[in-house]
């Protein structure tokens, strides 16, 4: 596995280089959840430095009057840099996430073709878009969630910016933990907010962060577990105490992201990308599969609750889904699935209404080829974004009808051919 690095300029405090991942949950994670897409809609391959070419090294430090020992340099401590499949990558800018609190409003977070941060607003429902106020020199941003039509929240690489004017001017915030990506939030009200992450740690270049905030996302703290936090893809919180986060485990919080508690999965799992509960009892979670490299009837990874994160199950995702890395749950069972297409051709979708027990075909407007992240107030009703090509797109879709896409503005998300 390749690990490719390219520098840019940014405050000193939001300075990371990629980390070559070394153990084996890590390997799972990138590899299973974390693929990069290429612009073909093919899976190219899978790195967490996104276009970086400076592989960092374990050292080993000789010394003849003492035992030798092992250090760690520096650029394996720093924030990593993990792509969202279908999002933005070096030199194409794209959307990585979306949140839509009303079905016309919507706010969408992502990367310029150099991966700085970028972000802006719909308000017809995501048929056309303008750009945010940001902060200059933040790095992408990877999730984004708002608890309402004015307050809402997106998470970076050791970073968190709040709006509360419905997604037009951003503030950034300060982590207890800045050399964490954060990669997952979730913010079930105006004041509780719970992000998911990457971090480096002693098992390893990466481990994994949870951290909550009770105040709009203004100030973090870092959550606790009595077992070691693996890396983290996303997290999704139901009610305002009723957390779950997915990665290399599954954990389930009950105080609004304070304590965590690992669950086992009954018929075990993949390393899981994204989560996502129709309500306090109903949660999916899905990772996609390597195997689809190879073989390409293989099944994502998927894992199922109904009984508010009490007991956890595997079970048998649709054939021929193995790039499935986004979800969105609504209405109690409703839940739609997508990914980018692993050969070309049409991105993959599944529609459930049952909680993930069972899926039907779905199909997205012509023209997309990869799709990074859903916004569903129901199984038929959905905003997406993603790729034609190497083009960033955005749209929705209703289902019985061909849906909408399009194009967007070079003005939103610079690529390097500005187009």
């Amino acid at each position: 596995m390749t690990d490719h690095t390219e520098s840019k300029s940014k405050p000193p405090s939001l300075q990371r280089s990629a980390s070559v991942v070394r153990n084996r949950r890590t390997v799972l994670f990138v590899l299973a959840g974390l693929c990069i897409v290429g612009t073909a809609g093919t899976i190219a391959g899978a790195s967490a430095g996104g276009g970086r070419t400076a592989p960092s090294v374990v050292k080993f430090a000789h010394s003849s009057t003492s035992t030798s020992q092992w250090t760690t340099p520096s650029d394996e401590t720093n924030t990593p840099v993990v792509l969202t499949p279908g999002g933005a990558t070096s030199g194409n800018g794209a959307f990585n996430a979306v949140s839509c609190p009303t079905p016309s409003l919507c706010i969408a977070v992502g990367g310029d073709a150099t991966l700085n941060a970028v972000a802006a607003v719909s308000t017809n429902g995501a048929s056309s878009w303008s750009s945010s106020a940001l902060p200059s020199g933040l790095p992408q941003l990877n999730a984004v969630s708002c608890s309402s039509a004015a307050t809402c929240v997106a998470v970076g690489a050791g970073y968190v910016v709040i709006s509360s004017d419905s997604g037009n001017t951003w503030a950034p915030e300060t982590i207890p933990t800045p050399n964490t990506t954060l990669l997952g939030v979730s913010c079930p009200s105006s004041t509780v907010c719970v992000s998911a992450g990457v971090t480096p740690g002693n098992d390893g270049p990466y481990g994994g962060q949870l951290l909550y905030s009770s105040d709009g996302g203004n100030t973090w703290n870092a959550g606790t577990s009595s077992s070691a936090f693996g890396a983290f893809g996303s997290v999704n919180c139901p009610t305002t105490t009723y957390c779950v986060a997915v990665g290399a485990q599954v954990m389930v919080s009950n105080d609004g992201g304070q304590t965590w508690s690992e669950q086992s999965v009954i018929g075990g799992t993949g390393v899981l990308r994204s989560v996502s509960c129709s309500s306090s009892s109903n949660c999916v979670a899905i990772g996609s599969n390597p195997l689809g490299l190879h073989d390409q009837n293989a099944r994502a990874s998927e894992v199922v609750t109904t009984d508010g994160g009490v007991t956890w199950t595997s079970v048998a995702a649709p054939a021929n889904s193995s790039t499935l890395n986004a979800i969105s749950c609504a209405n109690g069972e409703a839940c739609v699935v997508s990914g980018p297409s692993l050969a070309g051709g049409a991105a993959p979708a599944w529609s459930s209404t049952d909680n993930g027990g069972s899926w039907s075909g779905k199909e997205f407007p012509s023209g997309v080829d990869a799709v990074s992240a859903l916004s569903c107030t129901s199984s038929s009703s959905c905003v997406f974004i993603g790729l034609q090509g190497a083009r960033p797109v955005t749209g929705s879709f209703v289902s019985g009808s061909s849906g909408s896409v399009s194009p967007v503005s070079s003005s939103i998300v610079m690529t390097e051919a500005g187009s």
